[in-house]
C-alpha cells in the first residue's frame, strides 16, 4: 500500500509535463492607483518623497490609503569598502537593525547611460503604508532615519544625499519608458571573499604599485554594472523588501518540518513474504499399583515466602490519648474421659465499621479466596508439663513529612505466667475442608473523619472422633499496662513493596499401614509437519530522496530565519530594449546564481505582455506583486517574491564598487582626527568635524588666551588659509582688544573695514606709490624707542635679506646709510663737531616734547646746549628728530658715488655694487622717492594700531602691498622693517608697561611670510652671495619668533611653501593650520609639525589627504597645553569673517586721503 501511494504522488517540478498549459498565469487586478505626487524639501532643493494614493488588495482583504517612498542617493562610500572582505555582513548587519525596526527597505539602481550618461545611481529608501497621507509621511520619515543611522553605522564616513529634482527626473523619467520587464526570483548565493587578501596596507593600490595588490574584491553587482554599462543600455534594478514575523517564520518551520518528515520516511523500506504449518501429536498412558506397612517418627521444618505491592495517597490527622491495665491470676485443674463424634457446618459472617477524628483521603479495595482439605488420623499418647514466665515491653514511634507533618508515640508492657501438666492418650480421625473469601473496602474524605468496612464469610465442614483422657492443671498470671499519645498530620503519597518469609518447626510419631491399587490410561494422538516459505528485499524512491533534500535545505534556511528574521523579496529588472533585456537575463544569474545552501538559484522570468504591464503597473508605484504561488512547498506562498535570510538581501543591495555613476568609490576615507567637544576660550575660529560621521559639526573649536601661540597658516593658495588667518585676528582683536597689524602682500584685508564689531578700530594703509591711503613714512627716521646705530644695522640687514645680497652688498649699504646718518648728526663723526651741541630751536622742542610724554620736567637746555649733558631719553628724542631729514636717496646716491670711486680693477666690487643698486635704486625714484624719504607729514610708525582712546587703543591696521607695486623686493624690504620696528617698539613699551603705562598685547599676521622673511630674488641682479639669508638677518627674525611670546607678542605666518620659512621660526610656531598642500617637502613639514611620521611606513593616509584637503577646511594643532590628549590635530571648517570688500574711493571717505 505504501508503494502505491508513493507511486500516486505527482511533484509539480520533478514531474515530466505532457500536453500544453491550459491557461494564462493569474492577472489579478490588486492594486489601483488613484494619484500620485512628490513632496520637495524647499530649504535645500531637493526630493523629499514620492506618494501614491492607493487602493491594494491581498489575500481578499482590501487595503485603501497611502504609500510613501522616501529615497537617499549613495554619494560617497571610502575605497577601503572594496578590499573589506565583510561588506555583505555590513550590509547584513544593517538589514537586521531594519527587521528589528520593521522597515519595509527598497533598493534602487538606476543605469542610465544616454542623454546623458550618469551612470550608475544607487539609491536606498523606504516604503511605508498608512490610511492617510500625513501620518505615512511621519512614518516615513522615521524610518528613513533608522535606514539612515543603520547605514552610516555600518559603512564608515558614507555618505547619503536626498535625490536632487535633476536626479529624480533621471530614474523617473527612465522608469516611464522602460517598457522591458522581467522578475528575479530564487535565492542569490552571497559571496563574501576579497580578491587579494585582507591585509589593506599591501592590498591598497595607492601604497604599491604592484597589479597584483589591485585585486580587490569584485562585487556581485559590480558584474551587473559593468555588463550593462559596456552596453550602453539603461536599466532599473528594484528590489522591495517585505520584513517577515518571526512567528509566521516559526509557523512556516513547523510545517515544512512536518512535511519533511513525511517525505523523509518514504525515502526507502523492505517488503517479505513467509508462509507456514504446524500439527502436534502425542500419546501417553501409566499404570501403578502399591502397598504399604510402618511406623514412623517425624519432625519437620516449613518456610513461607511472600511478597506483596501496594500504593496509596492520604492526608490524616488525628489525635488519641489511651491509658490500660489489667491483671489476671487464674488456677485450672481439671480430670476428664471423653469420646467425641463431631460432624457440622460452621459459617461466619463478620462485619465491622470504625470512625474516628481524623482527614485523610485514601481508597483501597482487597478481595481475597482461600481452600482447603484434608484427611488424618493419629493416636497420641502424652504427658508433659509446662512453666512459662513472658514479660514483653513494646514502644513504637512513626514520623512522615509529605504536605503536612506526623508523628506518634505509643508505648505499653505486659507480664505472663503459666504452669502446667498434662498426660492422655487420644485417637482421632476425621477428614476436613474448609473454604471462605473474603472483601475489603476502604475509603475516605478530607472533611477530618474516616470510615472503614469490612465484611468477611467463611464456611468450615468437619467430621472427627476422638477418645481421650485427660488431666490439666494450670496457673496462670499476667499484668498488663500501656499508655499512648498520638499526634499526626500527614499528606502521603507510598508505594511500598514487602517481603515477608515465616518459618515453622513440627514433630511426631505416627502408625500407619495402606494397601493401594490404581491404574490410569490417555491416548493423544496427532501429526506434526511443518513448511515455511519467507523472501524479502530492500527499495529505495529517489523522487522522496530528492523532495527530501530540497526540503532539508529550506529547513536549514528557515532555521537560520527564524534566529535573525527574514525578508520577502520582490526583484524587478527594466530595460529600454529587447536586447537589454535579453542581456539582464544573462547577467543578473551571472551575478547572483550560486548552488551552496540555496533551494532555486536565481532565475528572471521572462513575462508576458500582460504580466509586463502588470509588473510595470506595481513598480511605478512601489507595491509588491501579490499574485499567489502555485507551485506547492515554495516558501514565500507569493508567485513574484522570494523568501530570502538577510545575508541573501545582502547579495542584491550592498554598496556596489563602480565607479561610473553618482558615488564616488575609489577614494579613501578621511583619517582619524581629535574631536573635542568641551574646548574652553572665547575665541571661535572654527567648526569640529567629526571622524565617525564623516561631517562638520556645530562644535567649535575654541582659543584660550593660555593657548595662543605663534601661529603658521600654510598650504596652496585659493584653499582658505586667509579665512582662517581672518577668523583668527578677527576674534582676538574684537574680544581680546589686541592690536593687530596684518602685513598684506596683495590686496585681500581691506573687508576687515565692514566686520562687525570693529567700527573705528580698523586702519589700512597702502605701501605702493600713487596710493590713495599711503603709508607715508621715512624709512631712515629713527623710530622713538631704538638706538641709532642699532636701527642703522637692522635697516641695512633687513634690505640685504629682502634682495638676498651677499656680505659685500651688506657692508656697502651699510656703510652708505651711515654717511647719510653722519651727515645729519644722527651718529657720531669725529670730522662734524658741529652735531655735538643742540643745533635750533626744534630740536629742543623735540626733547620737551619726548619728557612731557614720560612725565618727566622740562629740561634746562638750550641751543648750543653739549649733547654730553643730555640724559639718554633726550638723546633719544633728539636722534629722532634729527633723523628725519635723512633721505634714502641720499643714500642711493653714495652708493653711485662709491662705484665711481672704484678702480677700474676691483671688477669683484663693482659688480656687488651693480646688483645692489639694481635693488635699491627704487627708492630713489619719484613717487617712491617722496613716499619714503623725508617730510614733516612722516607718520610715526610705532604707533600703528592704537587706535580709539588714548586711554583704551586698540584695533587693527592693514598694510596693503598691492598689485601695483611690481618691485617685490621694495614691497619685502618695507614690510620687514616694519615688522621689525613694530616688534622691537613692543618690547620697549612692555617695559615701560612696567611702569604703568597701557600697551595692549600685539599681533603681526605675515601674509605671504616666505618673501617678507625669505626675501625675493631681483630678475637679474647679481649677488655676491647664492644663499641670500646672511646669519645676523636669520637671528633678526628667530629673536623675534622665539623672544616675541614672553613680550606678548604674537607672529602668524601665511605660506604657500612652509618649507622656504626658516626652520628655527616654523618650529616656534606651536599653533597650525594647514590647507590642501601638494608639495612633497611640504607635507613631510607639516606632518612632523602635527605629530605624525613623515617616514613613509606608517601614517600615509595624513600624507596623502594633506594633497586633497578640500577647500574651506584646514587640519588644526593647537600645540601649547600641558594636557597631553589637547595635542592631537583636528579637522575643521574655519568660519568666513562676513564683510564686503570696499573700494579705494571708500576707505578714502571713511577714513581719510594722504
Amino acid at each position: 500500500m505504501v508503494i502505491a501511494a508513493l507511486k500516486d504522488i505527482r511533484i509539480p517540478w520533478l514531474t515530466e509535463k505532457t500536453g500544453k498549459k491550459s491557461s494564462q498565469p493569474l492577472i489579478p487586478d490588486d492594486l489601483q492607483l488613484m494619484d500620485n505626487g512628490i513632496a520637495f524639501n524647499e530649504v535645500n532643493d531637493t526630493l523629499d518623497y514620492l506618494w501614491y494614493a492607493v487602493e491594494e488588495k491581498d489575500n481578499g482583504r482590501v487595503y485603501r490609503g497611502f504609500r510613501v517612498v522616501r529615497l537617499l542617493e549613495l554619494k560617497f562610500i571610502p575605497l577601503d569598502a572594496r578590499a573589506d572582505a565583510g561588506l555583505l555582513q555590513k550590509m547584513k548587519s544593517v538589514l537586521r537593525s531594519l527587521y528589528g525596526a520593521k522597515v519595509s527597505f527598497v533598493y534602487l539602481t538606476a543605469g542610465i547611460f544616454t542623454d546623458p550618461a550618469v551612470g550608475i545611481i544607487q539609491c536606498y529608501g523606504v516604503s511605508v503604508f498608512a490610511k492617510d497621507l500625513e501620518e505615512a509621511a511621519k512614518l516615513s520619515a522615521n524610518a528613513l532615519s533608522a535606514l539612515k543611522s543603520a547605514m552610516t553605522g555600518a559603512f564608515r564616513q558614507m555618505k547619503l544625499s536626498p535625490l536632487t529634482p535633476e536626479t529624480g527626473q533621471w530614474i523617473f523619467g527612465a522608469m516611464a519608458d522602460m517598457k522591458h520587464a522581467l522578475v528575479v526570483v530564487g535565492q542569490p548565493d552571497p559571496r563574501e571573499n576579497a580578491k587579494g587578501g585582507s591585509q589593506a596596507l599591501f592590498n591598497n593600490p595607492l601604497t604599491t604599485g604592484n597589479s597584483a595588490a589591485q585585486q580587490y574584491s569584485l562585487q556581485q553587482n559590480e558584474i551587473l554594472f559593468r555588463g550593462m554599462s559596456t552596453l550602453k543600455e539603461d536599466f532599473l534594478f528594484l528590489v522591495m523588501t517585505s520584513p517577515i514575523a518571526l512567528s509566521d517564520i516559526s509557523e512556516m518551520l513547523i510545517g515544512l518540518a512536518e512535511s519533511t518528515s513525511t517525505w523523509a520516511s518514504w525515502q526507502n523500506g523492505v517488503r517479505g513474504a513467509s508462509f507456514g504449518i504446524s500439527l502436534p501429536a502425542i500419546l501417553s498412558g501409566a499404570l501403578m499399583q502399591s502397598s504399604a506397612q510402618g511406623f514412623g517418627e517425624s519432625e519437620g521444618t516449613s518456610h513461607s515466602d511472600g511478597t506483596a505491592h501496594s500504593t496509596g495517597a492520604a492526608h490524616t490527622e488525628g489525635e488519641a490519648h489511651t491509658e490500660g491495665a489489667a491483671y489476671t491470676v487464674g488456677r485450672t485443674h481439671s480430670v476428664g474421659e471423653s469420646t467425641t463424634v463431631t460432624s457440622g457446618v460452621a459459617t461466619s459472617d463478620i462485619h465491622s465499621v470504625s470512625e474516628g477524628e481524623a482527614h485523610s483521603e485514601s481508597s483501597g479495595v482487597a478481595d481475597g479466596t482461600s481452600s482447603s482439605s484434608g484427611t488424618s488420623g493419629s493416636h497420641t499418647q502424652s504427658s508433659g508439663q509446662s512453666d512459662s514466665v513472658g514479660v514483653g515491653v513494646n514502644a513504637g514511634a512513626n514520623l512522615g513529612v509529605n504536605a503536612v507533618a506526623q508523628g506518634g508515640v505509643g508505648v505499653g508492657g505486659s507480664g505472663s505466667y503459666a504452669h502446667g501438666w498434662t498426660a492422655g492418650v487420644a485417637d482421632s480421625a476425621g477428614w476436613s475442608e474448609s473454604s471462605g473469601s473474603s472483601h475489603t473496602e476502604s475509603s475516605g474524605v478530607s472533611d477530618t473523619t474516616s470510615r472503614s468496612e469490612t465484611h468477611a464469610t467463611g464456611t468450615t465442614r468437619s467430621n472427627s472422633v476422638s477418645h481421650g483422657t485427660s488431666e490439666t492443671w494450670g496457673t496462670s498470671e499476667a499484668a498488663t499496662s500501656s499508655q499512648s499519645d498520638t499526634t499526626s498530620e500527614s499528606d502521603t503519597t507510598s508505594e511500598s513493596d514487602t517481603v515477608s518469609s515465616s518459618d515453622g518447626t513440627t514433630k511426631g510419631s505416627a502408625v500407619s499401614q495402606m494397601v493401594g491399587r490404581g491404574a490410569s490410561s490417555g491416548l493423544a494422538v496427532g501429526v506434526a509437519p511443518s513448511f515455511s516459505l519467507n523472501q524479502s528485499y530492500q527499495w529505495q524512491f529517489d523522487p522522496a530522496i530528492l523532495v527530501t533534500q530540497i526540503l532539508r535545505v529550506q529547513q536549514r534556511l528557515l532555521e537560520g530565519a527564524s534566529k535573525e528574521g527574514a525578508f520577502y523579496a520582490d526583484a524587478y529588472a527594466f530595460t529600454r530594449t529587447p536586447q537589454g533585456k535579453q542581456a539582464m537575463m544573462g547577467l543578473i544569474p551571472e551575478a547572483f546564481h550560486g548552488t551552496e545552501d540555496v533551494v532555486t538559484g536565481v532565475q528572471t522570468r521572462d513575462l508576458t505582455e500582460a504580466e509586463e504591464r502588470y509588473i510595470l503597473n506595481h513598480a511605478g508605484a512601489f507595491s509588491p506583486s501579490s499574485r499567489i504561488e502555485t507551485i506547492p512547498e515554495v516558501m514565500s506562498g507569493y508567485m513574484d517574491s522570494t523568501l530570502l535570510t538577510l545575508l541573501q538581501v545582502s547579495a542584491y543591495t550592498a554598496p556596489g564598487m563602480f565607479e561610473m555613476g553618482t558615488a564616488v568609490t575609489v577614494q579613501e576615507s578621511t583619517p582619524d582626527f581629535a574631536f573635542y567637544p568641551n574646548m574652553s576660550g572665547e575665541v571661535v575660529l572654527a567648526k569640529q568635524w567629526a571622524s565617525e560621521l564623516a561631517e562638520i559639526t556645530p562644535m567649535p573649536l575654541r582659543l584660550s588666551l593660555e593657548r595662543h601661540f605663534h601661529t603658521v597658516f600654510c598650504g596652496d593658495t585659493g584653499f582658505g588659509k586667509s579665512v582662517s588667518a581672518e577668523r583668527l585676528a578677527y576674534e582676538t582683536t574684537l574680544k581680546w582688544h589686541y592690536r593687530t597689524i596684518i602685513l598684506d602682500f596683495g590686496q585681500g584685508w581691506r573687508r576687515a573695514m565692514n566686520w562687525a564689531g570693529l567700527e573705528g578700530r580698523v586702519d589700512v594703509r597702502q605701501v605702493f606709490p600713487g596710493a590713495q591711503r599711503p603709508l607715508r613714512w621715512n624709512i631712515l627716521q629713527v623710530p622713538k624707542r631704538m638706538d641709532p646705530g642699532r636701527y642703522r644695522s637692522m635697516v641695512a640687514e633687513l634690505l640685504a635679506n629682502a634682495g638676498r645680497m651677499g656680505p659685500r652688498q651688506l657692508g656697502f649699504l651699510r656703510r652708505a646709510i651711515t654717511e647719510v646718518y653722519q651727515d645729519c648728526g644722527v651718529v657720531s663723526c669725529p670730522n662734524k663737531p658741529g652735531f655735538q651741541v643742540i643745533q635750533n630751536q626744534a630740536e629742543i622742542n623735540a626733547i620737551q616734547t619726548r619728557r612731557a610724554e614720560y612725565n618727566h620736567p622740562p629740561a634746562s637746555i638750550t641751543v648750543g646746549t653739549l649733547l654730553t649733558g643730555l640724559e639718554p631719553i633726550d638723546l633719544q628724542a633728539l636722534y629722532v628728530e634729527r633723523s628725519k631729514k635723512a633721505s634714502f636717496a641720499e643714500v642711493v646716491r653714495r652708493l653711485r658715488k662709491a662705484q665711481d670711486a672704484l678702480g677700474k680693477n676691483d671688477q669683484t666690487s663693482r659688480t656687488s655694487l651693480e646688483g645692489l643698486l639694481l635693488r635699491v635704486e627704487t627708492f630713489e625714484e619719484g613717487e617712491m622717492a617722496r613716499q619714503y624719504g623725508p617730510g614733516p607729514d612722516s607718520l610715526p610708525i610705532e604707533d600703528l594700531g592704537l587706535l580709539g582712546p588714548a586711554d583704551d587703543p586698540w584695533g587693527m591696521v592693514v598694510i596693503e602691498g598691492g598689485a601695483e607695486m611690481s618691485d617685490e623686493f621694495a614691497k619685502s624690504a618695507i614690510l620687514s622693517l616694519l615688522a621689525s620696528v613694530l616688534y622691537f617698539d613692543a618690547v620697549s613699551r612692555r617695559r615701560e608697561s612696567l611702569t604703568g603705562l597701557k600697551f595692549p598685547p600685539m599681533q603681526i599676521f605675515f601674509e605671504e611670510a616666505n618673501k617678507i622673511l625669505a626675501g625675493v630674488s631681483s630678475g637679474g641682479a647679481a649677488s655676491d652671495q647664492p644663499n641670500s639669508t646672511g646669519g645676523s638677518v636669520s637671528e633678526i627674525f628667530q629673536t623675534m619668533w622665539r623672544d616675541g611670546r614672553k613680550y606678548r607678542i604674537f607672529l602668524h605666518l601665511m605660506a604657500q611653501t612652509i618649507s622656504e620659512l626658516p626652520e628655527g621660526i616654523v618650529s616656534s610656531c606651536n599653533n597650525i593650520f594647514v590647507v590642501q598642500t601638494k608639495n612633497a617637502k611640504d607635507r613631510d613639514m607639516v606632518m612632523a609639525h602635527i605629530g605624525r611620521s613623515e617616514k613613509g611606513f606608517v601614517n600615509t593616509e595624513y600624507k596623502r589627504y594633506l594633497a586633497r584637503i578640500p577647500i574651506k577646511m584646514a587640519v588644526v594643532k593647537l600645540g601649547y597645553s600641558d594636557d597631553v590628549t589637547q595635542l592631537e590635530p583636528m579637522l575643521v571648517n574655519p568660519l568666513y569673517v562676513p564683510g564686503s570688500e570696499p573700494d579705494d574711493s571708500e576707505i578714502v571717505r571713511r577714513l581719510g586721503a594722504k
